[in-house]
C-alpha cells in the first residue's frame, strides 16, 4: 500500500485539512461560488443523487446538498468523515458520510446520477478497477465528474492516463483546464488541475 493509500495519513491531517488550503475548506465566498458554479454546470439535471468519492471533509457534499442534490460522501479515513459529520451536524445538512473504501463502493447499482471526485484517483492501488466499479452505480446518462491533475510534488495523473483508464461504457465527454482559473484554488496554482466528464452508456 502506498503512503497516500493509508488512512491513517488522512487521519493524521483531518482536523486541520481545511485549513492546509483554500479550496479544501470552501470558506472563502469566491472560491465557494465557483466550485458552485462548476459543479452545476456539469452535473447532469438541476437535482441529482450524487456520490462524492474520497469526500474528505465533506465540503463539496455540504456545497452540493445546500444546492438540493440528494448526496452520499465516503472516505477510507475515520478521521475525515468524523469532521464531515460534524459539519453536516452544524450546518443542519442533509449529506450522508460513511467510511467506504473509494475503490469498491458499497452501494446499489446504478444509484448515482453523477460520481465526483477530486484528487482522488491518483492515490487509488488500482484506478481502471475503480472507474468500472464507479461506472456500474451510474445510471444510464449519469456522469463522471473528475478533478485531477499533477502535482508540482510529482505526484498525480494526466488528463491523458485518466482518460485512458476509463472503461468503454464510461467514455469521455469533456476535458477543462482548470490550473489557471485561480477563482477555484485561491490564488495561482503551481500544479496543473484537469476536469475530465464521463458519461455513462
Amino acid at each position: 500500500m502506498s503512503k497516500a493509500h493509508s488512512p491513517e495519513l488522512w487521519d493524521g491531517v483531518a482536523s486541520r485539512y481545511d485549513g492546509l488550503r483554500p479550496d479544501q475548506g470552501l470558506t472563502d465566498p469566491v472560491i465557494r461560488g465557483a466550485w458552485a458554479a462548476l459543479l452545476d454546470h456539469y452535473l447532469p439535471k438541476p437535482q441529482c443523487a450524487v456520490l462524492d468519492v474520497g469526500c474528505g471533509t465533506g465540503s463539496l457534499s455540504l456545497l452540493l446538498a445546500e444546492a438540493g442534490h440528494a448526496v452520499d460522501g465516503i472516505d477510507f479515513a475515520p478521521g475525515m468523515i468524523a469532521v464531515a459529520r460534524d459539519k453536516a451536524i452544524a450546518t443542519s445538512s442533509a449529506a450522508r458520510f460513511a467510511v467506504q473504501d473509494g475503490s469498491a463502493p458499497q452501494f446499489v447499482a446504478q444509484s448515482f446520477d453523477a460520481i465526483i471526485c477530486r484528487q482522488v484517483l491518483w492515490a487509488l492501488p488500482d484506478r481502471k478497477l475503480a472507474l468500472r466499479n464507479w461506472s456500474s452505480l451510474l445510471r444510464p446518462g449519469g456522469r463522471l465528474i473528475a478533478v485531477e491533475g499533477r502535482f508540482a510534488s510529482g505526484n498525480g495523473i494526466s488528463e491523458a492516463e485518466l482518460i485512458a483508464d476509463l472503461p468503454p461504457e464510461l467514455p469521455m465527454l469533456e476535458t477543462l483546464d482548470l490550473s489557471t482559473q485561480s477563482n477555484l484554488w485561491g490564488g495561482p496554482l503551481a500544479d496543473q488541475r484537469v476536469l475530465v466528464v464521463a458519461a455513462r452508456v
